[in-house]
Protein backbone atom coordinates (compact mmCIF):
# COMPACT_ATOMS: atom_id res chain seq x y z
CA UNK A 1 0.00 0.00 0.00
CA UNK A 2 1.39 3.08 -1.37
CA UNK A 3 -0.17 6.66 0.37
CA UNK A 4 2.15 9.96 0.58
CA UNK A 5 1.48 9.53 4.49
CA UNK A 6 4.33 6.10 4.45
CA UNK A 7 6.73 6.80 1.95
CA UNK A 8 9.32 8.34 3.30
CA UNK A 9 12.63 10.28 2.18
CA UNK A 10 14.61 10.85 5.15
CA UNK A 11 17.77 13.31 5.22
CA UNK A 12 20.41 13.16 7.61
CA UNK A 13 23.15 15.69 8.62
CA UNK A 14 24.16 17.18 11.57
CA UNK A 15 23.45 20.26 10.37
CA UNK A 16 20.34 21.58 11.32
CA UNK A 17 20.20 24.59 8.15
CA UNK A 18 21.32 21.81 5.77
CA UNK A 19 18.23 19.81 6.82
CA UNK A 20 15.25 22.62 7.23
CA UNK A 21 16.86 24.00 3.37
CA UNK A 22 16.73 20.25 1.95
CA UNK A 23 13.45 19.76 2.91
CA UNK A 24 12.12 22.90 2.42
CA UNK A 25 13.19 21.80 -1.43
CA UNK A 26 12.27 18.17 -1.16
CA UNK A 27 8.37 18.72 0.04
CA UNK A 28 7.49 19.98 -3.76
CA UNK A 29 8.36 16.14 -4.81
CA UNK A 30 4.39 14.73 -5.04
CA UNK A 31 3.73 11.32 -3.05
CA UNK A 32 6.73 11.59 -0.46
CA UNK A 33 7.00 12.39 3.60
CA UNK A 34 10.07 14.03 4.05
CA UNK A 35 11.37 13.51 7.48
CA UNK A 36 14.75 15.02 8.59
CA UNK A 37 17.36 14.31 11.33
CA UNK A 38 20.59 15.89 13.09
CA UNK A 39 21.63 12.62 14.91
CA UNK A 40 22.05 9.65 12.81
CA UNK A 41 21.45 7.53 15.97
CA UNK A 42 17.76 8.33 15.80
CA UNK A 43 17.55 8.62 12.57
CA UNK A 44 17.89 5.02 12.51
CA UNK A 45 15.97 4.38 15.49
CA UNK A 46 13.09 6.13 13.17
CA UNK A 47 14.12 4.00 10.12
CA UNK A 48 14.09 0.52 12.35
CA UNK A 49 10.40 2.08 13.28
CA UNK A 50 8.63 2.55 9.46
CA UNK A 51 11.53 0.57 7.93
CA UNK A 52 8.87 -0.68 5.43
CA UNK A 53 7.74 3.10 4.76
CA UNK A 54 11.12 4.56 3.43
CA UNK A 55 12.30 4.92 -0.13
CA UNK A 56 15.19 6.86 0.12
CA UNK A 57 17.58 7.84 2.80
CA UNK A 58 19.97 10.89 2.06
CA UNK A 59 23.35 11.23 4.59
CA UNK A 60 26.33 13.42 5.21
CA UNK A 61 29.16 11.82 5.23
CA UNK A 62 31.58 13.38 8.60
CA UNK A 63 28.50 13.39 11.61
CA UNK A 64 29.18 12.79 15.24
CA UNK A 65 28.38 9.31 16.62
CA UNK A 66 28.11 7.68 12.97
CA UNK A 67 30.01 8.44 9.97
CA UNK A 68 27.26 8.67 6.72
CA UNK A 69 28.80 5.32 4.94
CA UNK A 70 28.58 3.39 8.11
CA UNK A 71 25.29 4.71 8.63
CA UNK A 72 23.93 3.92 5.13
CA UNK A 73 25.63 0.30 5.48
CA UNK A 74 23.18 -0.02 8.85
CA UNK A 75 20.33 1.12 6.31
CA UNK A 76 21.03 -0.98 3.56
CA UNK A 77 21.39 -4.43 6.01
CA UNK A 78 17.83 -3.94 7.29
CA UNK A 79 16.25 -3.17 4.30
CA UNK A 80 18.31 -3.74 0.90
CA UNK A 81 15.67 -1.63 -1.25
CA UNK A 82 15.58 1.43 0.24
CA UNK A 83 17.99 3.71 -2.14
CA UNK A 84 20.59 6.04 -0.38
CA UNK A 85 22.50 9.11 -1.19
CA UNK A 86 25.90 10.31 0.73
CA UNK A 87 26.71 13.70 0.25
CA UNK A 88 29.39 15.37 1.16
CA UNK A 89 31.68 18.90 0.71
CA UNK A 90 35.05 17.04 1.62
CA UNK A 91 36.66 14.78 -1.22
CA UNK A 92 36.42 10.95 -0.53
CA UNK A 93 39.69 9.60 -1.56
CA UNK A 94 38.32 5.84 0.29
CA UNK A 95 38.46 2.63 -0.75
CA UNK A 96 35.40 1.69 1.61
CA UNK A 97 33.34 4.17 -0.36
CA UNK A 98 34.55 2.79 -3.21
CA UNK A 99 33.40 -0.88 -2.27
CA UNK A 100 30.46 0.57 -0.82
CA UNK A 101 29.44 2.13 -4.34
CA UNK A 102 30.19 -0.83 -6.37
CA UNK A 103 28.76 -2.92 -3.85
CA UNK A 104 25.32 -0.63 -3.98
CA UNK A 105 25.25 0.68 -0.37
CA UNK A 106 25.93 3.93 -1.37
CA UNK A 107 23.07 4.85 -4.73
CA UNK A 108 24.43 8.00 -5.16
CA UNK A 109 26.18 10.86 -4.29
CA UNK A 110 26.17 14.39 -3.90
CA UNK A 111 29.11 17.11 -3.37
CA UNK A 112 28.48 19.89 -1.43
CA UNK A 113 27.16 22.70 -1.96
CA UNK A 114 24.57 21.24 -3.61
CA UNK A 115 22.21 23.10 -5.94
CA UNK A 116 18.71 22.35 -4.86
CA UNK A 117 17.85 21.46 -7.83
CA UNK A 118 20.48 18.78 -8.17
CA UNK A 119 19.38 16.78 -5.19
CA UNK A 120 15.52 17.42 -6.39
CA UNK A 121 17.13 15.53 -9.46
CA UNK A 122 19.10 13.00 -7.66
CA UNK A 123 15.94 11.99 -5.33
CA UNK A 124 13.80 11.74 -8.49
CA UNK A 125 16.41 9.38 -10.12
CA UNK A 126 16.43 7.37 -6.56
CA UNK A 127 12.58 7.30 -6.59
CA UNK A 128 12.41 5.75 -10.05
CA UNK A 129 15.32 3.21 -9.26
CA UNK A 130 13.36 2.26 -6.25
CA UNK A 131 10.08 1.85 -8.15
CA UNK A 132 11.78 -0.28 -10.73
CA UNK A 133 13.43 -2.34 -8.03
CA UNK A 134 10.42 -3.42 -6.40
CA UNK A 135 8.42 -4.16 -9.91
CA UNK A 136 11.68 -6.37 -10.92
CA UNK A 137 13.66 -7.53 -8.00
CA UNK A 138 17.02 -9.40 -9.10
Amino acid sequence: MSTSTNRIVSIVDDDLDTTILFHEALKSVRGITVVTFTDPIKALEHFHVNEHAYLVVISDFKMPGLNGMEFLKKIRDSNPFVRTILMTAFEIDDKKFQEYTKMKIINGFLQKPIALHDLIKEVDTQLGAYELQKKYPS
